[in-house]
């Protein structure tokens, strides 16, 4: 399986990825993504925020990600590469994004990476998980 960076620098600190948002974010995160996750184009595109035709239509016009939508894209490019470093793999990972948690309201850890918010709740989950604690 092809590493998340795949030559992509994953933006860990949250002031550097708000810049980075701001700045605009290439087409070739998404795709990275995509295809990293095993993810539906149309399910990323949703948790992004974008007509999945949008991506098409952005890549074709090298036109960049900008504000939520980047914002949304960095943050989740950087929660799949903790959580494949937690996990030690992607579809470890994407089996506990699945599972209902008690730390988030026993909602399924998926169901909140439409958010900025709800992102970072996960990523506390993670968080909480890397030091020992039962999420």
């Amino acid at each position: 399986m092809a590493a998340l960076v795949d030559d992509l620098f994953v933006v860990k600190d949250n002031l550097a990825l708000v810049n980075k948002a701001q700045e605009g974010v290439d087409a070739i995160y998404f795709i990275n993504l995509l295809r990293h996750s095993g993810l539906r184009k149309d399910e990323l595109a949703s948790l992004v925020g974008i007509d999945p035709k949008t991506v098409d239509n952005y890549r074709k016009s090298n036109k960049l990600f900008t504000r939520d939508s980047a914002e949304k894209l960095l943050q989740l490019h950087r929660l799949f590469s903790f959580g494949d470093e937690l996990f030690g793999s992607t579809p470890e990972f994407m089996d506990w994004l699945g599972i209902p948690s008690p730390g988030l309201e026993n909602k399924s850890p998926m169901e909140l990476l439409h958010s900025i918010s709800g992102i970072m709740e996960v990523e506390k989950q993670l968080m909480r998980l890397a030091h020992g604690y039962a999420a």
